[in-house]
């Protein structure tokens, strides 16, 4: 028995079969899901701290990505047989290269998940998630104990993880670095709710 999952039949889906679930309306946006290993898992709705994070996620952070790259919030990217839908990411432009699919491995460069009542999911199942896509650099902001996670340096394989973690504090400044060159900072606490 896998902990977790009912030991009634379950099963899992495709990528495919979830997109088409989608396509002809079994999900629609008001279901609040994605697919995650090949579960379709609900997501949690956003809470005032967490909205407040991401707002200010996207007016200090944001913007020091202007140029190469795209930015998104709250939107899928596709992965091997997962299509979560991060708070906040970062692909390869240009931009219109996504106008009829999701950006996926290799062109996902950064993410970042707001953590409160997912934080046990989003270091457990998500950091594994986007090691194993290799996605260079995952944030997890931490609500509940006010700190930024910075991971790097993914490693894939059977247990995939980042072989770096580095946590901020609201007084420190947080190095935003990208394909092997700092962008800039920001000051944890300026998007620390």
């Amino acid at each position: 028995m896998i902990p977790g999952v009912p030991s009634l039949p379950v099963r899992r889906f495709s990528l495919d079969e979830y997109h088409r679930m989608i396509e002809i309306g079994i999900l629609t946006p008001e279901d609040n899901v994605e697919l995650i290993n090949g579960w379709i898992v609900e997501t949690m709705p956003a809470n005032p701290p967490h909205k407040k994070c991401l707002r200010r996620v996207l007016l200090f952070l944001a913007p020091l990505f202007a140029g190469e790259w795209v930015v998104d919030s709250q939107a899928p990217v596709t992965l091997a047989d997962s299509e979560p839908e991060p708070d906040f990411c970062v692909v390869l432009g240009p931009e219109d290269k996504y106008d009829t699919r999701h950006a996926g491995p290799g062109e996902i460069v950064f993410v970042l998940e707001i953590s409160d009542t997912t934080l046990e999911y989003d270091r457990g199942e998500k950091l594994a998630l986007y090691a194993a896509a290799k996605v260079p650099v995952y944030w997890i902001i931490n609500l509940k104990d006010r700190r930024v996670e910075v991971y790097t340096a993914p490693r894939g394989g059977k247990n995939p993880t980042y072989r770096t973690r580095t946590d901020y504090g609201p007084a420190d400044s947080v190095p935003v670095t990208m394909t092997g060159r700092q962008l800039g900072s920001i000051v944890a606490g300026d998007i620390l709710p």
